[in-house]
């Protein structure tokens, strides 16, 4: 899917310099179907760039 539009965007003239600042896909691999779920997916990824977090679960740090 990112490809294909990233394709599409190629062909209306948007550089490769441009495109290499988009981050996609976007979200945390949660098994999200519904739209909140991917909502929550994409807040949590931001949130652990924005924090500079490597995200994982809280769990794993206790091994």
């Amino acid at each position: 899917k990112v490809r294909h539009v990233f394709e599409q965007l190629r062909a209306q003239g948007v550089t490769g310099e441009a495109l290499a600042m988009v981050h996609a896909p976007i979200g945390l691999d949660i098994g999200a179907d519904s739209p909140s779920e991917i909502a929550v997916s994409v807040l949590a990824e931001i949130l652990a760039i924005l924090r500079k977090r490597r995200p994982e679960s809280l769990r794993a740090r206790m091994t």
